[in-house]
């Protein structure tokens, strides 16, 4: 595949072939004995412990013995960027004392400083470069070509080689095109584990969040329906405020398990037919604190404890359990609560009848910068009215 598409860039002029990059003491036989030469040396195996699916390996083996032959280098490697230092996570060809596996400090490294501009792409000569004079391995690399794997948001994963241990005074600028197409290459499809990596995530997390909300409502059948009903509320008033897709799945997410906590309430609290003495309401208020305790023992779930225990917090400070003022309040627990205010209104309860929608609108609207987000209700008020 990687040839294939080299082959389209030189046609179209993007890759010249190496020959026209030689210096004019080689002839085309000397090229083609080195290229000969580099290719037939054996191959190294890639490490584990990366983040690269078998298909992305597939293009990293292939794409790495075919740079190290177009370049007519002995040696490449793909090495990532990992806690300070640069893991080779696969080698190619003549190994130069590096393996699959090992690593280096990253810091004043040649990839270190490439990828920070410090020096080129290209490297005929590593020892006329009096940056690289005084690094530790200047000894045992001649010559080096690497370009950087970008990530889709902008992240350097780490970098693509190819080193020798002699200077090759035939390398120019444009023989870093090859690797950079094969980073171009790898980046799309470290994008695309990512992506799948957090679909999974998300996946896991949609099912341990049902599992829970199906314990709920095997206790409390109308919390159950009820955490449903605010889940779609609040994932639109979510997506009103222009929250983006992450948060907006957190929301979701939250509004499901908002009451969770009640799971530690007791039954005849839980189920009492009328208004809560002082005592019964103290225990009942404990519910979002053991909410967030429930969940953030689930590794899937526990970065929503926080906006699950400040579910009950007041925009003026008078909620519960912390006392949180305004915006020291997440944003998805202020969107919960209003969306849950109102679907409670807008349902029969044992000990009350529901009340029309725009009555428990204008509820809302008259307790706009004192128990909610004044933003949050206006978006609500938006939300409710294109269904009126």
């Amino acid at each position: 595949m990687l040839s294939a598409i080299v082959s389209t860039m030189r046609s179209k002029s993007m890759l010249a072939p190496i020959g026209e990059h030689r210096s004019a003491g080689d002839t085309e036989a000397q090229q083609d004995q080195r290229r000969d030469r580099h290719a037939r040396l054996p191959s190294r195996t890639v490490s584990d412990g990366s983040s690269l699916t078998p298909y992305a390996l597939g293009i990293v083996e292939r794409g790495l013995s075919l740079a190290r032959a177009e370049l007519g280098m002995p040696m490449s490697f793909l090495g990532e960027f990992a806690d300070g230092r640069e893991v080779y996570r696969a080698v190619d060809g003549d190994s130069m004392d590096i393996r699959a596996g090992g690593s280096c400090a990253l810091a004043g490294s040649y990839c270190e400083l490439m990828v920070a501009g410090r020096i080129g792409e290209v490297v005929p000569d590593t020892r006329a470069d009096p940056l690289l004079a005084d690094l530790n391995y200047t000894n045992k690399v001649g010559a080096y070509v690497g370009v950087p794997v970008t990530l889709a948001d902008g992240r350097v994963w780490g970098a693509l080689c190819c080193v020798s241990p002699h200077p090759e005074p035939h390398l120019v600028e444009r023989d870093s095109c090859v690797l950079r197409l094969l980073a171009a290459l790898l980046a799309d499809q470290l994008h695309a584990a990512d992506l799948e990596a957090e679909r999974q995530v998300r996946h896991a997390e949609t099912i341990t969040a049902r599992a829970l909300l199906a314990a709920l409502d095997a206790r409390d059948p109308y919390t159950g329906g009820h955490s449903e009903a605010v889940v779609r509320l609040a994932g639109r008033v979510a997506f009103e405020l222009g929250l983006d897709e992450s948060q907006i799945r957190d929301v979701e997410q939250v509004a499901l398990l908002h009451d969770i906590g009640k799971l530690g309430i007791p039954d005849a609290v839980l189920h009492k037919q009328g208004p809560l003495n002082d005592h019964e309401w103290a225990l009942m208020k404990t519910h979002p604190t053991v909410g967030a305790n429930i969940v953030r023992a689930i590794p899937s779930l526990a970065h929503l404890a926080p906006i699950i225990e400040a579910e009950h917090e007041r925009w003026d400070g008078a909620g519960y359990p912390a006392g949180l003022t305004a915006h020291q309040i997440p944003v998805g627990a202020r969107i919960i609560l209003a969306c849950d205010a109102y679907d409670a209104m807008t349902t029969d309860r044992p000990y009350r009848r529901a009340v029309e929608p725009g009555t428990a609108r204008g509820e809302l609207r008259a307790h706009s910068g004192s128990q909610f987000d004044p933003t949050v209700i206006a978006a609500l008020d938006r939300v409710l009215g294109a269904d009126a």
